[in-house]
């Protein structure tokens, strides 16, 4: 029987509701978050008698006021009233956002409804046979979204479980679910555990515990850790999924500066056993990559390494890692691609960079997850860039092979959702919570602790009140109003509690020594933490002794509190943000052109583009007509974006390339400089799959490229503006006259490495025309023109020549011949690109490879070869490299005999190329569909599929 969509009952045939819930059947629910709610249903007691001993009208009226008492109720303590069903009412909490004590609120709900429930049947003179409610609570994870009115609900198995509880009930009764009874353990007192029937569950069964009575909370022994504990529940509860499961679990904690993220983790943490390994990853600078700096951060801790250690000991300690940690015959390459992140790599290409360095992490966190858990911690996630961000995903994802027993915390501001609505949503367990301010009750309970019980009720009020329920702020500021300890005989006036954040935590700065005070305003134009080295570039006159001074004071900590690593850091990101407002914008410009000075003599180039940046935004504030600064900072920022296009870092260098634009001033003074900015986005999108807005921006790289005649940018956008009209816009004419103007750019520049990719990508034109002659002369030319070193480029042109040599009989009238010069020519491609170790060049020859083998009948042998090309452009997101090996594979597994894998395989591959809007795969992998269908016996099917690769076909390049 078909399940109903919101509480998962059987339906009965035919039905339009569910006798269950009442949701309408067949209603489109589209999911936009999975979240963890508490469902309450609330039902009067024998309400059919009631309706039998008393007069329609009558019983219509009670019912009313029962269901308007219930949700005065259910309001007052934030919940959702979401359906009213009969003579019974649902509510969610937790929607529109989760709270900390969304679970205690629903139980309070349940018996506030049983009391005003009782109170209305003494109102109505209803002694003889009163009203009651039977009440049903369960907590758990459910997928939200919009209804067919356009209402938020909940969908998933914690819906059906908290009904099933309320039908269990007894009179009078509120009856809460395992999962409520763990996240109220410590305010709600309850009676013995009891199973009620129900079905779907396991053994058919539920348990349930009857709400005896609230219960005051106890005090913590550690003092700022107040009003988290159903936080603090559902982290430890995510540990144990992980641990029991072997699938890694992926937390988003977010929240505003200071409400608690790191300190919830912290607690978490506290309560850990010794063997559970803790791997905190932060945005460490000075690494040789800013992308993955908290990654490289984490592998530092594990190996032990020191900065300014000499490379041989770096490797040295890595290479023990990875001993310790994978097998044996894993290890090197495990080494090669750890030492990417500290720019001690072997190979010679840039392009595997992202994918090399994800798969060496995720390799890494599989070792030392396999068999006992594990929680990595991401801090401030919200500013990381979209290659570190997609790596957490992936390691909340289930692992290929094995068990991951990781809990994957990321901590961030709710901006990170801003800029990635999606964020988790791939990953099969995901979880989001939201940290909101604490209760005003909870405020003045946490600046009571933080103060030692030395200051008065009256004062912990008014902390509590203009706080805002920030717990950093309440803190900072209980803080501020201790007594410091000296006796000088008179109290010092204490200074008002400013009626903002910004004023409250300035005010603290305020109370430092001036010389302490300035120079914590400069350490905050650092991003992350620096050292004495550092701090004297900006302020030379820094001494240790003020270092120590302002850590007793909690303004500055250690980068690492395990051991003295001399790195020091702001202590919390509110506290820099108001110390770095503090600064005049003239003063900024200095600072960041100073400390951008050294990053670049040290070669961290982007860290540098980025301090540039914020000095040219500050000069900008102060004279737009002052381009100085500005023009330098567009300068770097677009080297920055090379740097990160050269590494195949997509988003990256769209992001640094966006941002030299915005600050290369108005349109009409655009240059070469943004001319190749635009280029160098127009390549970051296509190979991104990106095609209209490549195509856009390459058009206006082109535009401009012509204006300021520059011949790079020219190549460099008509190149991907050929590729795109053969292969998207189907336009061969167009390519070649596209193509032919890119080459005579590279000519004009007489740079081989121009010229080169140029030709790999002109050769595709006779090519698609069916003049393989041609094609042939352009890839050989493209093969000589090479530079020894560009093994990127001559693997491409020696596969290119493999796919020539299967693709016609005008070169090799001998099939077979045709075929082994072809392998011979794939393999040595392969060969090449082993050794410069791109797995997109790896990927490309397999394919290649098993395209050939396919020829010769070899397809058990071919399969192996597309299994490995499809796992890697998986990882890399190349969309359309992944359709056509796919597509590959099924003809292979056709030709097996194994039909319905084919079918799969092929679906698959023509839905990408829908999905990608190109007209290259979808005619052949049509007809190959078709010989599908009439192995099955199936000709009607297999005619429609040719008519479909017909269409496809005269849609197709010509």
């Amino acid at each position: 029987m078909t399940p109903c969509q919101v509480c998962g009952e059987p339906l009965p045939e035919g039905a339009s509701f569910c006798p269950n819930c009442g949701s309408p059947v067949g209603s489109p629910l589209g999911t936009e978050e999975r979240k963890m709610v508490t469902v309450l249903f609330a039902d009067l007691v024998d309400s059919t008698g009631l309706a039998q001993r008393l007069d329609p009208e009558r019983a219509r009226e009670i019912l009313g006021l029962f269901f308007e008492a219930a949700s005065e109720e259910l309001l007052a303590l934030r919940g959702r009233a979401e359906k009213f069903i009969g003579d019974a009412v649902m509510a969610v909490f937790g929607l529109p956002t989760v709270h900390e004590d969304d679970a205690l609120r629903a139980v309070r709900a349940g018996l506030a409804i049983r009391a005003r429930t009782r109170r209305l049947s003494q109102a109505l003179g209803l002694t003889n046979e009163p009203l009651d409610v039977h009440v049903g609570v369960e907590s758990g994870e459910a997928a939200t979204g919009l209804g067919p009115a356009g209402q938020l609900l909940v969908t998933g198995p914690v819906v059906n479980a908290a009904a099933r509880l309320q039908a269990a009930a007894g009179p009078g009764e509120v009856l809460a679910g395992e999962t409520t009874v763990a996240l109220t353990a410590n305010a709600v007192s309850y009676g013995d555990r009891r199973q009620a029937t129900a079905k779907g569950f396991h053994g058919d069964t539920i348990a349930g515990f009857p709400v005896q009575t609230l219960t005051p909370r106890s005090a913590r022994r550690t003092i700022p850790f107040v009003g988290r504990s159903s936080e603090l529940a559902i982290l430890r509860e995510s540990l144990h999924r992980a641990t029991s499961t072997g699938h890694p679990v992926l937390v988003s904690v977010l929240g505003e500066p200071g409400i608690g993220k790191s300190r919830l983790a912290d607690e978490l943490v506290a309560g850990l056993d010794d063997d559970v390994p803790v791997l905190t990853g932060r945005a460490r600078p000075f690494t040789d990559t800013a992308t993955f700096a908290p990654a490289a951060t984490i592998v530092a801790e594990l190996a032990g390494l020191e900065e300014d250690e000499p490379p041989e000991k770096t490797r040295r300690r890595i290479h023990e890692l990875a001993d310790r940690t994978v097998p044996p015959g894993d290890a090197k390459r495990l080494v090669e691609r750890l030492a990417l992140l500290f720019g001690m790599a072997e190979q010679r290409t840039h392009a595997s960079f992202v994918q090399d360095v994800q798969a060496g992490f995720v390799a890494l966190v599989d070792g030392l997850a396999r068999e006992k858990p594990a929680v990595l911690v991401f801090e401030d996630a919200h500013e990381l860039r979209p290659p570190m961000l997609e790596l957490i995903e992936r390691l909340g994802s289930p692992a290929r092979s094995g068990q991951r027993k990781a809990l994957v915390l990321a901590l961030a501001r709710t901006s990170l959702l801003d800029e990635r609505p999606a964020w988790g949503t791939t990953t099969a367990n995901a979880v989001r919570l939201r940290l909101e301010p604490l209760s005003s009750d909870e405020s003045f309970d946490l600046a009571r602790q933080a103060s030692g019980r030395r200051i008065e009720d009256a004062e912990a009020t008014e902390i509590a009140d203009r706080a805002g329920g920030n717990p950093f702020f309440i803190i900072e500021t209980t803080g501020m109003l201790l007594p410091d300890g000296s006796d000088t005989g008179a109290s010092a006036p204490r200074p008002s509690l400013p009626p903002t954040v910004q004023a409250v935590v300035a005010a603290r700065l305020d109370h430092l020594d001036p010389r302490l005070r300035e120079l914590t305003r400069r350490a905050s134009s650092f991003f992350v933490s620096f050292d004495m080295h550092e701090l004297r570039t900006i302020d030379p006159e820094a001494t240790g002794d003020e270092i120590r001074q302002l850590e007793e004071a909690e303004i500055l900590v250690p980068e690492d509190d395990a051991r003295p690593v001399g790195r020091w850091r702001v202590r919390h990101a509110t506290l820099k943000e108001v110390a770095y407002a503090s600064l005049p914008k003239r003063e900024r410009v200095r600072l960041h052109q100073l400390i951008a000075d050294r990053l670049a003599e040290t070669g961290h180039r982007s860290w540098a583009a980025d301090h540039l940046e914020l000095a040219a935004i500050a000069s900008l504030d102060l004279d737009r007509d002052d381009r100085t600064v500005p023009e330098r900072a567009a300068d770097a920022l677009l080297d920055a974006g090379d740097h990160a296009r050269r590494r195949t870092e997509g988003r990256t260098a769209i992001d640094y390339y966006e941002r030299a634009l915005a600050l290369a001033g108005s349109e009409e003074r655009w240059g070469v400089r943004e001319a190749r900015a635009l280029a160098g986005i127009g390549e970051a999108r296509y190979w991104l799959g990106e095609y209209p807005p490549a195509t856009e921006v390459l058009g206006r790289a082109v535009e401009l490229g012509r204006e300021v005649d520059d011949p790079f940018t020219l190549s460099l956008a008509l190149r991907f503006l050929g590729d795109i009209a053969i292969n998207v816009e189907a336009d061969v004419d167009k390519a070649e006259k596209l193509l032919d103007e890119s080459l005579a750019a590279a000519e004009a520049m007489d740079e081989p490495w121009a010229c080169t990719r140029t030709l790999l990508f002109a050769g595709w034109v006779p090519w698609t025309r069916g003049d393989h002659e041609a094609a042939e002369k352009i890839w050989r030319r493209a093969l000589e023109v090479a530079d020894p070193e560009d093994g990127w480029a001559r693997v491409r042109a020696l596969n290119s020549l493999s796919i020539n040599r299967t693709g016609s009989d005008r070169i090799e009238p001998d099939p077979e011949g045709a075929l082994r010069e072809a392998l011979e020519l794939s393999d040595e491609a392969s060969a090449l690109a082993e050794e410069i170790g791109d797995q997109f060049s790896i990927a490309m020859t397999t394919v290649q490879r098993g395209r050939i083998l396919d020829d010769q009948g070899r397809f058990e042998e071919s399969i192996p070869c597309f299994d490995r090309a499809i796992a890697v452009f998986e990882d890399l997101g190349a969309r359309w490299e992944l359709g056509d090996a796919t597509a590959e594979r099924g003809i292979a597994k056709r030709e097996l005999g194994r039909l319905d894998e084919a079918e799969e395989d092929l679906r698959k591959a023509i839905r990408i190329s829908e999905e990608l809007g190109e007209r290259q795969l979808a005619s052949w992998t049509w007809r190959a569909l078709a010989q599908v269908s009439e192995r099955r016996g199936d000709k009607e099917e297999a005619e429609q599929r040719l008519r479909r690769s017909r269409e496809a076909e005269a849609q197709g390049p010509r």
